[in-house]
């Protein structure tokens, strides 16, 4: 995180148009914020944003006085909340599991309980359902976590393992490698 700053969490849900991604990058950089991470997604004939943004006190107190009038314009539900920096208790190790099954229901919930009964916190789920060339819903779920220090890899990676092969999963666990490293 960018240290003396503002933080503001912005989500928005209307119908898809063009552009609308770049009504709210412009809205950004006019007021003086910085785009931290964003994630958008399309749904059928709708679209979902959440944007992190940074910025000093004025540039987020800007950006939060033009949501109203994004609303209105662009026809969608805002809403926002300012945030701090996360602040991890004692140290932890970032690692991505990697999932890839027949979809069945609950198959999420069932992984998010087995990794936060290993102790282990959860930083950000990606899943998506598709379907392959022969017809079969497949599930593939990404997971950013954080392992504390006290929790033993092995026998992490080796329970994990276990719980894949008796629930069907592809699955891996790996550390999470910055992109400088992941270009090498």
């Amino acid at each position: 995180m960018i240290p003396n700053h503002n933080y503001l969490i912005i989500t928005a849900i209307g119908a898809n148009q063009p552009d609308i991604l770049g009504e709210f990058t412009r809205s950004c950089l006019q007021c003086g914020c910085n785009l931290l991470n964003s994630k958008i997604n399309v749904y059928g004939q709708h679209i979902t944003l959440m944007l992190h943004l940074a910025g000093n006190w004025s540039a987020i107190a800007k950006i939060e006085a033009l949501l109203p009038n994004l609303e209105q314009r662009l026809g969608l539900s805002i809403q926002s909340r300012r945030t701090h920096e996360s602040e991890l208790v004692g140290k932890s190790m970032a690692y991505c599991i990697q999932i890839v099954s027949m979809d069945k229901p609950g198959i999420l919930n069932d992984i998010t309980n087995f990794v936060q009964l290993s102790g282990v916190q959860i930083e950000e789920i990606s899943a998506h359902t598709y379907f392959t060339n022969t017809n079969t819903l497949m599930a593939s779920i990404s997971l950013k976590i954080n392992v504390p220090e006290g929790v033993h890899l092995a026998t992490l990676r080796e329970k994990f393992m276990s719980y894949c092969d008796n629930n069907n999963l592809d699955a891996y666990l790996e550390p999470l490698r910055s992109p400088q490293m992941q270009a090498l």
